[in-house]
């Protein structure tokens, strides 16, 4: 009896684990299946919490392209206004020129002169529309700055010497003392040799003033093909390790150098010649012609400079709040070049339209008619002078006054009979 009680009980505890578990292997699958659901929830909450971000990301990005296409296409219409104004003045301007051709060989120098601002005009528009483009373009902008240069140094000796006449002007030069003389460098393009005449001398600066500036001309544009492949190259091969310095030690700060050079020697010719022969050039007023040519070149590139430096300078502010990941910065530098290419690019279309109304000024037709004379014109007020006059006027009359011992009716003119009508006693 008492060895059935023990096996009773036996059978019993083995029950009562079996029971304990199957209730903790029921447990066990029921909270594999409670938390299989709960994944499969929360990946489809984050599904749709992704499909919810995207759509408001893409329909941002939409709002912003186009708040974006709506600014370009605003730009790109003032650009286009400004830029067909420049042509129809330059246009009306240098067709008037053709109508009248009093002076041909002077004339011709206007025309290319004259030239400049279409072309500017019209480069900045294509960059600003076509920015792949630009650095082309940029090419055609620096060979014409170039060959402008050289065409005002001819401008001036064709005015001095009329019907391309050379000798001529040689022989305006030889009339001034004290000039400078050329380089001994370029003495095998002297004939004949300085030293043997004033005639001879003057030949030779003319000579040393052609030559540093046609040089120009040469130079500008192969250093500008050179500095745009060096861009391209260095471009598609970017080095993060590269320091701020690398720049003093590369093949473009030896090109910008040379470029400079260039630049101080060709502007060193002509303002030699013009000092020369400025007096006997004043008739005509160079050097307001000449500030309407550097000054598209000068603004124009400073401007470019103070552009650039404004736009790098907020996206290095940027950088320094928040972006941190490479592909946030770069696009950033990106972004900041695009915005400062298209704003210069702007400015000058505007800035084309002044210079072409300022040609229509300082290059006038009426200049080469026979018989011209330089009109003067009176300075420029706002009638202060007679209104000062007619305060004293004032004031004459108040120290007139019955305080003063005079009668309102008495004055020097009482020795003078008064008229009386006819017809009266």
């Amino acid at each position: 009896m008492a060895c059935c009680g023990k096996w009773f009980g036996r059978l019993l505890n083995i029950g009562a684990i079996g029971g304990l578990t199957t209730a903790c292997v029921f447990l066990f699958l029921q909270l594999q299946v409670v938390t299989f659901k709960m994944t499969q929830e929360q990946q489809q909450l984050d599904q749709l919490k992704y499909q919810i971000e995207h759509q408001q990301q893409s329909q941002i990005q939409e709002l912003s392209d186009q708040v974006h296409q709506e600014k370009s296409m605003a730009t790109y219409h003032m650009a286009l206004t400004f830029t067909l104004l420049t042509c129809l003045i330059a246009g009306f301007h240098i067709t008037s020129h053709l109508r009248n051709m009093n002076e041909p060989t002077v004339q011709r120098k206007i025309l290319a002169i004259l030239w400049m601002s279409p072309i500017y005009g019209i480069t900045s528009f294509l960059s600003l529309v076509f920015p792949v483009l630009e650095g082309y373009l940029s090419i055609i902008k620096d060979f014409y700055e170039a060959y402008v240069i050289y065409q005002f140094l001819s401008f001036l000796i064709a005015v001095l010497g009329r019907e391309g006449d050379r000798n001529s002007v040689v022989d305006v030069l030889a009339r001034h003392e004290h000039l400078d003389p050329p380089y001994k460098c370029l003495n095998s393009f002297y004939h004949p040799h300085p030293d043997e005449s004033d005639w001879a001398m003057a030949n030779a600066v003319l000579m040393e003033c052609q030559i540093l500036v046609m040089q120009f001309v040469f130079f500008r544009p192969m250093t500008s093909i050179i500095s745009f492949v060096l861009f391209t190259v260095d471009g598609n091969e970017k080095d993060d390790s590269s320091s701020s310095f690398s720049y003093f030690a590369s093949a473009q700060f030896l090109v910008a150098m040379i470029q400079n050079v260039s630049v101080f020697f060709a502007f060193a010719g002509l303002l030699k010649f013009y000092h020369a022969v400025r007096d006997d050039l004043l008739w005509c007023q160079p050097f307001s012609k000449f500030l309407t040519i550097k000054g598209i070149v000068f603004m124009t590139f400073w401007q470019g400079m103070v552009i650039s430096i404004v736009f790098h300078i907020h996206s290095g502010t940027w950088k320094e709040e928040g972006g941190d990941s490479n592909t946030t910065t770069e696009s950033s530098d990106e972004n900041s070049v695009a915005s400062a290419a298209s704003i210069q690019n702007l400015l000058i279309c505007l800035e084309m339209l002044i210079f072409s109304i300022a040609h229509w000024c300082v290059f006038p037709i009426d200049e080469w008619e026979k018989d011209y004379r330089p009109k003067k014109y009176e300075k420029l007020g706002m009638g202060f002078k007679d209104f000062v006059t007619d305060v004293n006027m004032i004031m004459d009359h108040r120290k007139k006054s019955p305080r003063d011992g005079l009668s309102p009716t008495s004055s020097d003119d009482d020795d003078i009979e008064p008229t009386i009508p006819p017809g009266t006693t």
